[in-house]
């Protein structure tokens, strides 16, 4: 069988092979530069992921966190893009109490909106649900982090949850956070508003009465209201 190390580096051969170097360019200046791009396109990559995909050897938990890391380990985002769809993947059977680790991992490396987002409101927040006695624990030591991308991970795990959303949880983040002059705090509060006024519109309003919103997060909030 092929090592997770092999897989990687078959990986990495067949995506830098379809690469475009003026696309690669463009792609890195979407991202503000924070990364380099072998200049793949997204259909293109999704391809070759799922070929890849269906290629793998059967893989046990450890195995697969490793393949996890190793992709995110590399300088590509297309690397990481796989990496997140690999993970968004697992179900939630595979789930295993210390991937909180994973996730750690994850959301405070090569951070932008795109990976921790993805992470959050995905693999994390199928965490979430499945190890309910973590939750308090986790958005604890979160919100209290210096790590803006650990606060707004909190804003949006539960972002797929509709009515089992914990309101009372989302009003106390909104309040700690309402002053914060972070772009991607704000825009955090009004996404998790927003979409939680879809199923539960008089709970949005509420937390809106109570608390002050204003600029970004206020518009976002108030989209569907």
């Amino acid at each position: 069988m092929s090592t997770v190390k092999e897989l990687t580096a078959a990986l990495y051969q067949n995506l830098s092979d379809m690469g475009e170097q003026d696309r690669s360019v463009t792609m890195s200046a979407y991202m503000k530069n924070h990364f380099q791009f072998m200049g793949v396109n997204a259909p293109v990559r999704k391809e070759i992921q799922r070929d890849w995909f269906k290629s793998l050897p059967h893989l046990n938990h450890d195995q697969k966190t490793d393949l996890i890391v190793r992709l995110w380990k590399c300088p590509d985002r297309e690397m990481h893009y796989v990496a997140l769809d690999f993970l968004n993947k697992l179900p939630l059977k595979e789930i295993e109490l210390d991937d909180v680790n994973l996730i750690e991992y994850l959301i405070t490396r090569n951070s932008w909106w795109d990976s921790v987002d993805s992470i959050a409101t995905g693999f994390t927040g199928k965490y979430m649900k499945k190890f309910p006695e973590q939750r308090q624990i986790l958005v604890e030591k979160w919100r209290a982090s210096e790590n803006r991308w650990l606060n707004r991970t909190c804003l949006l795990f539960q972002l797929k949850y509709s009515k089992e959303t914990d309101t009372e949880l989302l009003r106390s983040l909104v309040h700690q956070y309402k002053d914060r002059n972070d772009f991607f705090i704000q825009k955090a509060i009004g996404w998790s508003l927003r979409q939680l006024s879809k199923s539960n519109p008089d709970a949005v309003r509420g937390i809106l009465e109570e608390i002050k919103l204003k600029g970004l997060a206020l518009k976002e909030a108030s989209k569907y209201l």
